[in-house]
């Protein structure tokens, strides 16, 4: 199975694709989409081609991404419910389902922890591809979590 975990943000989108097969997991690519100083309708257009891409270039069986939680920043909430909508629609066109996790069920998953850190989230992360490297910045390995929860689940 292959899984593309989305961590969904509206200037940095982290994202992995992760393959499960025979009990192992593979990193087959990761990385961020940066979106500063653009309009959101740019910032929407600009993911809908990446999801294309990305979605013509691997045969991804399921994609899930990090549902909304609740910030400080009622104006950011918004900004960012209008962005994931538009990623939804764009998933759905495109392979028809998707799978969402709270940011407590991905910590939870890949740490033991519901209340852990992103550091923490990154540490485990690697420790379960068997990466050694650091990766950031910390939205891809959000992503990767996002993925390997899915993968778990499943």
């Amino acid at each position: 199975m292959l899984v593309l975990g989305i961590d969904p943000g509206t200037i940095n989108l982290g994202y992995a694709l992760v393959s499960h097969k025979s009990l192992k997991l593979t990193l087959l690519d990761a990385g961020v989409i940066k979106f500063k100083n653009k309009e959101l309708k740019d910032k929407i257009l600009d993911l809908a081609s990446f999801l294309v891409d990305i979605c013509s270039k691997y045969e991804i069986d399921e994609i899930a991404i990090e549902s909304l939680f609740f910030g400080h920043n009622p104006k950011g909430v918004l900004k960012l419910a209008e962005f994931r909508g538009a990623i939804l629609l764009k998933v759905l066109e495109l392979k028809g389902d998707y799978f969402e996790y709270t940011p407590l069920q991905i910590k939870s998953s890949t740490t033991g922890n519901g209340k852990a850190t992103k550091e923490q989230v990154s540490f485990m992360v690697r420790k379960m591809l068997g990466i050694q490297k650091e990766i950031k910045p910390l939205d891809i390995t959000d992503a990767i979590a996002v993925a390997i929860t899915h993968i778990q689940r499943r």
